[in-house]
């Protein structure tokens, strides 16, 4: 599994692993900008790639190798940081990884960038499937043309978990915050997003 470490010119106030949706990887804009602004911040940081990203394979079926990827990331950072929280970042299928491993002892909370919530178009299917395992604070920062997640569908299943979790919607943006109806950096209003939930939670 490989990685690039963004690390901070202070000591870090925390850590965070940031992964890639199914059909990119590190490299792709959101994951690297989103670990250039954390570093900035005092936040020790690492984007990794999936092993199957390197391998030019597939994803596992039920994600849990991908699962295994995002943990031994998770590792590295405490070897790094002996007791400062970590969290856990996943752009769109990486989302749903961060909510398999949300059960571990050292994710203190899950990122979710563009959360799958149900298939493209298709609001009426029902029981995401990680749902359930999401059991650490969460933040759902979601474009409010999201195929992959409709926004109704979305505050519906939100009750549902079982830990704090915020909710914030990019306007006129679509499943990788992609803007729509005019030319625009979306970046800085997920970033501002995550930035706020992060101060919020580590205090």
């Amino acid at each position: 599994m490989r990685g690039i470490v963004h690390r901070p010119s202070a000591d870090p106030k925390a850590g965070l692993v940031i992964t890639h949706g199914r059909s990119n990887n590190m490299k792709t804009p959101l994951v690297r900008r989103i670990a250039e602004a954390a570093s900035e911040n005092a936040v020790l940081a690492v984007r990794i790639n999936f092993r199957y990203a390197d391998a030019k394979g597939s994803a596992s079926r039920d994600l849990s190798r991908e699962e295994d990827d995002l943990l031994g990331a998770v590792r590295f950072l405490r070897r790094q940081m002996s007791s400062s929280p970590i969290y856990v970042a996943g752009k769109s299928m990486g989302a749903r990884v961060c909510a398999r491993a949300s059960h571990d002892t050292d994710v203190a909370g899950v990122i979710a960038l563009g959360y799958p919530l149900h298939p493209m178009f298709r609001p009426q299917v029902r029981n995401p499937p990680e749902w359930p395992l999401i059991v650490k604070p969460a933040l759902f920062v979601q474009g409010d043309q999201d195929p992959f997640c409709d926004l109704g569908r979305m505050r519906e299943e939100l009750p549902r978990l079982r830990q704090p979790h915020d909710l914030v919607v990019i306007p006129n943006a679509g499943h990788s915050f992609e803007p729509k109806g005019g030319k625009r950096d979306t970046f800085p209003e997920v970033w501002d997003a995550v930035l706020r939930w992060l101060a919020q939670i580590i205090g």
